[in-house]
């Protein structure tokens, strides 16, 4: 099966990664030039460029529209709507499924207990924009699927920043720095692998006829692990490396609540705070329940996530940028 893959964040680089491992081959769309590896075919362009777009369309079977924008929901609701409208376009012209990897935003209310078909429940503006984007996808004649996840934890997630688990807690454990806790580090939170998101993405694709059925969309939960604590996620850290992390330092939500209104980034982070300050639990859906897809045990995928951040480090202390990095326990 061909794949087009629209961007190459840390979803993007997995999908990528996981659709070769399968034997599958793949296109990728970025808005800047990339080098060339074995098996990607590459092509430079955005996504509004119709040419772009078409030249990296022709003969995929599936696309991965793994795109974002700016961390900002004024920026989301002015540039994502239409950025999703022309690669939903193309696929209903191509008669070719559309995968989209989805938040919890749009679900923040029922996050304590989050079940795969719960009622949109968006509690700030974030969340408004992507059930607005789940609405599009819905009424678009494009077949669509959304595979939900939760915070997002492994390898390709280190260095991003845009991963709580791991920009706050696991990479500054590793560089001996001070963890941060941006919520309740005793409230249980559902993290979800990478890897595990990537291979449901290419799953649904491969089977989206069966899944979206009449409806032609479909919402689902990626496979993930049990909800664990930020604590036990700290724990784990200090067992896999034999060195406790220094004494975090816990953001109070009234903190975030305060700066909200001078700063955008605290301003976003306010917004989906529930998500943190609360249990935030995904339950398993069709995917795990009835396609037989099995989550990275949580253990391993934490222990992924250090093992890149110990080497990402290491090589920073290598080009002389950085602390030593903490070794990792075999």
């Amino acid at each position: 099966m061909h794949h087009l893959v629209i961007g190459e964040g840390q979803i993007g680089r997995a999908l990528i990664e996981r659709t070769l491992a399968d034997g599958d081959t793949v296109t990728v769309l970025r808005r800047t030039p990339q080098q060339l590896a074995p098996g990607v075919r590459r092509v430079t362009g955005d996504v509004l460029d119709p040419s772009a777009l078409a030249e990296a369309s022709e003969g995929a079977e599936a696309i991965h529209a793994g795109f974002h924008s700016v961390y900002d929901a004024r920026v989301w609701r002015r540039e994502l709507p239409p950025r999703e409208r022309a690669v939903l376009d193309v696929a209903a012209e191509r008669g070719v499924p559309v995968v989209f990897p989805e938040s919890l935003y749009g679900f923040q209310g029922e996050a304590s207990d989050l079940t795969e078909g719960a009622a949109p429940s968006p509690r700030d503006a974030k969340g408004e924009v992507r059930i607005d984007l789940l609405a599009q996808r819905r009424a678009h004649p494009a077949r669509t699927l959304s595979v939900v996840a939760s915070d997002l934890i492994g390898p390709t997630a280190v260095g991003t920043g845009s991963a709580v688990a791991s920009a706050l807690l696991i990479e500054p454990a590793l560089a001996r720095s001070r963890p941060i806790i941006f919520g309740d580090p005793a409230a249980p939170h559902t993290l979800t692998h990478i890897p595990d998101l990537a291979a449901a993405m290419l799953h649904t694709a491969r089977h989206a006829e069966r899944l979206t059925a009449a409806a032609g969309d479909a919402v689902l939960h990626a496979p993930s692990a049990p909800a664990r604590t930020q604590r036990e996620l700290l724990t784990e850290i200090a067992a896999l490396t034999g060195h406790r992390p220094r004494r975090p330092l816990r953001v109070p939500r009234l903190a975030v609540r305060a700066a909200a209104s001078v700063n955008t980034f605290a301003r976003e982070l306010h917004g989906i705070s529930g998500l943190w300050y609360a249990p935030c639990v995904m339950r398993p859906g069709i995917l795990e329940l009835e396609e037989s897809l099995v989550p990275t045990n949580w253990e391993e995928a934490v222990r992924q996530t250090v093992e890149r951040a110990r080497s990402a480090q290491e090589a920073d202390v290598q080009k002389g940028s950085g602390a030593a990095p903490v070794s990792v326990q075999p």
